[in-house]
């Protein structure tokens, strides 16, 4: 039996009901199962940027602009991709494909180039198979280790 995949949908920072289910995943993942610093996982940035949410399963940012520009080493064209989170119980249904899928959809309708990301190590082969490239070295974010990569649609 195949399991069911809860509908993923884009929502605005300024949905608050979404926006709390949206914190509720990240902190179980990042915060409860990864150790990260509530400090470092609440950065702010959430009222600006886009987010994609399974309720009750997962979740993923969008930074645009200047945020993302920070991010990504100026490119204004490219969106940055972050906070992909899957509660265990909905690991290895694609579900995290869908909600990266959806944000890049969304950063297509907005008329950029690609997305950058920057990948936990153990996750460089989920997003090569989504065709996003891996570059530059090694480092640490939050004590965990990760490499940069991306995907274009254009150049």
């Amino acid at each position: 039996m195949t399991a069911l995949k809860p509908a993923v949908r884009v929502v605005a920072a300024d949905d608050a009901e979404a926006m709390a289910a949206v914190h509720a995943i990240r902190h179980e993942v990042f915060v409860v199962e990864q150790n990260v610093p509530a400090e470092l996982e609440w950065d702010g940035k959430d009222a600006r940027a886009v987010h994609a949410l399974a309720p009750d399963a997962g979740t993923g940012r969008l930074l645009l602009g200047a945020d993302a520009a920070a991010k990504n080493g100026g490119d204004p064209d490219l969106a940055v991709l972050g906070r992909l989170a899957v509660v265990r119980s909905a690991r290895g249904t694609g579900l995290g494909a869908l909600l990266v899928r959806a944000l890049e959809d969304e950063a297509a309708r907005l008329g950029l180039a690609g997305v950058y990301l920057e990948a936990q190590v153990h996750a460089i082969g989920f997003y090569r198979k989504l065709g996003y490239a891996a570059f530059g070295p090694e480092f640490q974010d939050a004590g965990i280790a990760h490499r940069a990569m991306r995907r274009t649609w254009r150049p």
